[in-house]
């Protein structure tokens, strides 16, 4: 009886190493299913130029999910200051407040929209305002640990409008940059500081 046992100890310790080997796999294989299904794509995306001294800015874009399942992004990076945050900007009566977003939710086939006015990313804590031109790495990490990242260019304005303003839109932005405490069309980025979230409410766009 002995033997038997002693033989049949090797076979079943096999066995066991084989079931934690497929287990093993099978999450593996599961992990990766549900990694490429959350298909991230940025678009657009940029940097609010900012003024020497300026601790804190905004970027703004598109993020797409080309999937077939609901992505949740949970948060976003930036090498550029200290932390990125998504933003929105809440509507009371005839005020508008800033709130933070812990996550946000994006169906199949839509986007997410950051835009100037309404939900944004805030980047706070800048020790040295990046050179107009220059880019600034963004990622979004989801729930699933999905990461998606794009390179951001520094602008004044979305690199898109800058063709069609010419000459005149070129002039409006230079001087609303050298006057940011005024100017309503700076918000998240300019005339706004980590030290002073009501100075960001109170915009108008």
């Amino acid at each position: 009886m002995k033997a038997v046992h002693t033989k049949n100890r090797p076979m079943t310790t096999a066995r066991r190493q084989i079931a934690v080997l497929l287990t093993t796999v099978a999450c593996l294989c599961g992990a990766v299913t549900t990694q490429a299904a959350e298909m991230l794509h940025w678009k657009d995306v940029w940097v609010r130029s900012m003024p020497p001294g300026t601790q804190v800015t905004a970027a703004y874009g598109e993020l797409m999910n080309h999937g077939d399942q609901t992505i949740t992004i949970s948060k976003l990076t930036a090498d550029l200051g200290s932390e990125a945050q998504m933003h929105d900007v809440i509507a009371e009566g005839d005020q508008r407040r800033m709130v933070q977003l812990e996550e946000a939710n994006i169906a199949p086939g839509a986007s997410l929209v950051f835009e100037p006015g309404g939900r944004h990313i805030m980047i706070i804590g800048v020790g040295e305002s990046p050179a107009e031109g220059s880019q600034v790495d963004i990622c979004a990490l989801s729930a699933a640990g999905t990461r998606a990242c794009t390179q951001a260019l520094v602008s004044r304005q979305a690199p898109g409008e800058q063709d069609s303003h010419d000459h005149h839109g070129a002039h409006s932005a230079h001087h609303a940059d050298e006057s940011p405490a005024k100017g309503s069309h700076h918000a998240e980025g300019s005339g706004h500081t980590d030290a002073e979230p009501a100075g960001h409410s109170g915009h108008h766009h």
